[in-house]
């Protein structure tokens, strides 16, 4: 990799590492994926100064062609996060179905109970 690719490289990975912790900062990010992405962005940073980290860790999985494998983690770093995303997705959508039904029947009961209140008024009057 050339010097001004590695450069470049660098302030990206440190512009994302600002970034995150940024967000984390001012609570734009949840503590529960803060870790995750403070962790990922690192990962980036190290990889962009020290590309031979890179090289290093392709020669002992056998791989020729480093960025290949860079890239390769990367989609599957973010293959995994669509798929977790995808699950709490599901989740707030089962939990969102749930309190529409609470919010229906509370409803129902409040005018039920108006209803009745109406009723002993006009009744008692």
């Amino acid at each position: 990799m050339s010097l001004t690719a590695r450069v470049v490289s660098a302030l990206l990975a440190a512009l994302v590492v600002v970034i995150i912790l940024t967000l984390q900062r001012r609570g734009g990010l949840g503590s529960k994926y803060g870790l995750l992405w403070a962790t990922t962005s690192g990962l980036m940073l190290v990889l962009a100064a020290v590309p031979d980290v890179a090289d290093t860790v392709g020669g002992w999985l056998g791989v020729d062609y480093t960025p290949s494998l860079v890239f390769m983690a990367a989609l599957g770093f973010v293959l995994i996060v669509l798929v977790h995303y995808s699950g709490e997705l599901s989740r707030s959508e089962q939990r969102i179905q749930v309190l529409m039904e609470e919010v229906a029947l509370l409803r129902r009961q409040l005018e039920e109970q108006d209803g009745e209140a109406e009723g002993e008024t006009a009744a008692g009057g």
